[in-house]
This record gives C-alpha cells, structure tokens and sequence, in this order.
C-alpha cells in the first residue's frame, strides 16, 4: 500500500515506522526539516517538506499513487483541510487526527461527509478510554469501548446464585441498550477454564439460556453496561473517587466520563488560568490549584484514600515523577499517561500500575484502520474464536432495508450484529433494527467470516 503521512510529529513517526515494518511505502510530509531527517534515519520511508494544505504538493503526490492519507499533525483546522484538499484531488481514503472531539460529536452535522474524512482519530479521547478502563477492569475479565466511547464491551462471569439459567434470551428481559454477544461455557466435568478444547464458545440466539459458571461478554451502551453487575449479582469494585494531575484533553475527557458515572473527581492544575478555564467546563469537578509534586500536598489531600490517582500532563518526566510521589503518598491504584512508551517498562519495575500511551493506542488504531479496507477488527476474544468487527455498510449491500431479525438466511450462524451506528446516532441492535448504506456497524463473529463478511456488507 502506499500511504501518505502529514504530520512528522511522534504519532507520525511511529505510524511511519509500524507501516514501513509492514513492507508499504510511506511517504511522511512535514514543514520542519529537522523531523523528516529523524524520521528517515531510523525507518526506511520517503520524507518530503512541505505544508499538507498545500494543493499543489498534494497535488504532485498523486503521481506515486496513494491510496490512503493520514493527517496527524497538531492543529485539527490543517488537518480537516488536508483531507478535504486531498479527496477532492482523487485520495481514495483520508483519516484525520482530531484533538477536539466535538468533531466526533454528528447529531447536528457529519463532520466525515462535510470534510471528506473516512475516519477520525482523536488520541487524547482513546487514551481516557483506556484509563477509564484499567479503573474498573478489576470489576470484569475484559472491558472494551468502541465508537468513541459510546459503547462498551465487559465480560463478567455468571455466579452460582444466577436462577434464571431456564429463561432463554428472548425473554430474559435484560436492560435496554444492552445484549449477549458470547458466551463461553465450559463443558461438564471440566475445571479448567483457560482449555479452550474443553469449552465452547456459542454466539447466542434468542432460544439459548444463560447459565451459572458461563463466561459471558456483553455489548451495550457505556452507561447502560453499568447495570451488568447488579443485573446478575456479579460482585463488583466501586470506583467512588478519582484524583487526577494535569489538566490536559485527555484529563478533560477522562472527567467527563467520570462525572457521567457519578464518581468524585478532584482535578490537580499548577497553572491557574488553566484552573480557571477548567472549572468552566467541569462544574461537576473540584478544580484544584497547586503542584500536584508535592508530597506534602498530597498527604493532606489524603490520596491514599482514593480508588485511583491518574497523572496526566504533557511531560513524561513530570508524570513518573508525580507517580512516585503519589505511591509514597500511600496511593495504591495509579495511571500515568506516557508520550515515549520505552518509559514503561521502568515504570512498571517502580510498581506505578498501568500506563496509557497516545502513541501507542492512537497508531494501533490508525494502522488496523489503514490496512482493513471497509472491515476493522477491534477485538479479538478467546484466542481468535470470536472477533470483534467494524464494517461500512456499502451501496451495494444485499441486507440493507430488511430488518435484522429476518437477516439469519443471509448470514453465518455464528454472527452477530450488535451495533449500529448512523448519522451520529448509536444504536444497540434488536430484531426491528434496519442496517443502511453508510452506516458503520459494530459486529461479533467466528474470524474465519472475515472474507464473507466483506461480501455481505
């Protein structure tokens, strides 16, 4: 494939580089001469200066035959423009990096039709995904979110006081906005839940039953999922109060989601006008000013006390530092957000917990949209026996219009649509649904329908 690449920045760097490892000819583009040089010496790429809203070097680049574009600079206005200039000169596909995520936000307008942009990438949003994650993964064997974090994937196992092991699904009546993607069931007689050859994996109808000791994963609104534990009596770790240092988006957006939940958040700024912006925008929040490196601060903020402490400013430094006060503090459960991912595995011989890195989150995300065509596999369960798949539903498709409850001639057995998204709108599947052309939808299937799956949609 030959890709082009604006934006010489780290996450362009290290796209550049996972691509060029994968054998495609990439093509980075940027204004300082300086990045290129360094990209070029560590990875086998083409390097050229200049501005990606410039038409006429996009223009040019025609001539080595791109078939994708991926704009990742710094400022969002540069890059919606690079794709928009880009697809109108013939690019047949545009991704672009946006750090505002109201440009994901298409209740009122389709921010990909109105910029010609296939798929955005918003790092800062995907790494408070992530961190909201390792919170409450101690809840759940596995915890997922997909379309940009309206929908969350959790897989919990059902405990032996379930008694509703007769009902099927159909009459279940499980939360609306939630359903049953897998069960994984382990055969009678077995003990060992991590043989896969003494277990079965069962994409779920309406005529199955749920049943104590089954490993269920379930698909659903974020905060529908909530109820999941309490629906089954799963036993459960509350998350009641989060501290946080650094007000960065990624911070901004991690709070959002926290204050959606209910949970206390307690947000740690240096800078006060920073302080004063935020408290603005989270009026749900206490928005402290001070150094969140210092010791004696945090002892008086009695962070030992909180269920996390998330650290979250522009500089690695400053975030393992901050990490290891918050440990001598008597924190035990801290996140720190790490830029240079060659960080981590000294922060993980510190004993600091988990760590989210934009980079690497963001280009994994990027690179499995590069090479997917029109179907991306998000997740892939139990050893490849499931798999988590986003589609764009074509013109050509032969299930557009009909319901899906009378989609089943027309698909695999072991499929599952679970949601649709259409024009900004999220929208768990059900029997009444009808699927588009131009919506994108979120399914889970047995992966040896990969290839079916394209022709069907």
């Amino acid at each position: 494939m030959n890709v082009v690449i604006v934006g010489a920045g780290q996450t362009g760097r290290y796209i550049s580089s996972l691509l060029s490892k994968e054998n495609h000819n990439v093509l980075l583009v940027d204004t300082n001469p300086l990045r290129l040089e360094q990209a070029s010496w560590n990875t086998d790429i083409g390097i050229q200066e200049g501005s990606g809203v410039d038409w006429q070097l996009l223009d040019s680049l025609l001539d080595t035959s791109p078939e994708l574009l991926v704009a990742l600079t710094d400022d969002d206005s540069t890059n919606l423009v690079c794709c928009t200039t880009a697809k109108n000169l013939g690019y047949p596909r545009t991704i672009a990096r946006v750090r505002d995520n109201r440009y994901l936000n298409r209740t009122r307008l389709d921010f990909g039709r109105l910029f010609n942009v296939d798929d955005f990438i918003c790092p800062e949003l995907l790494v408070a995904n992530e961190i909201y994650k390792f919170m409450i993964s101690s809840e759940a064997l596995r915890v997922e979110t997909f379309a940009h974090g309206a929908v969350q994937l959790r897989t919990v196992v059902i405990p032996s006081t379930w008694r509703k092991s007769n009902i099927p699904l159909s009459k279940l009546e499980l939360p609306e906005g939630m359903m049953v993607g897998v069960i994984k069931r382990k055969d009678q007689g077995s003990h060992d839940y991590s043989d896969h050859e003494k277990s079965e994996i069962i994409f779920p109808h309406g005529n199955d039953c749920i049943l104590p000791g089954d490993e269920l994963t379930l698909v659903g609104e974020t905060e529908v999922i909530g109820e999941v534990h309490s629906y089954f009596g799963v036993s459960q770790k509350t998350v009641r109060s989060v501290v946080i240092f650094g007000g960065s988006r990624t911070a901004v957006n991690l709070v959002k989601m926290l204050e959606g939940m209910d949970v206390s958040v307690r947000l740690i700024e240096k800078d006060r006008q920073k302080c004063l912006e935020l408290a603005e925008v989270l009026q749900k929040s206490t928005i402290i000013n001070e150094d969140g490196t210092n010791l004696d601060f945090l002892l008086s903020e009695k962070i030992n006390q909180t269920d996390a402490f998330v650290v979250s400013t522009r500089s690695d430094e400053l975030n393992v530092l901050a990490g290891l006060l918050a440990k001598e503090a008597g924190c035990d459960d801290i996140i720190i957000q790490l830029s240079n991912a060659s960080y981590g595995p000294i922060v993980s011989r510190l004993g600091l917990g988990h760590t989210a890195s934009p980079r690497i989150i963001a280009g994994n995300r990027i690179l499995a949209k590069a090479l997917s065509g029109t179907l991306t596999s998000l997740v892939s369960l139990y050893e490849d026996q499931a798999e988590v798949f986003e589609i764009n539903v074509s013109n050509q498709s032969s299930i557009t219009g009909i319901p899906i409850s009378e989609l089943g001639p027309h698909l695999p057995k072991n499929f599952l649509i679970a949601v649709i998204q259409n024009r900004g709108r999220v929208m768990i599947a059900n029997g009444n649904r009808i699927i588009s052309p131009g919506d994108t939808v979120i399914l889970i299937s047995d992966s040896k329908h990969r290839n079916e799956l394209k022709k069907i949609f």
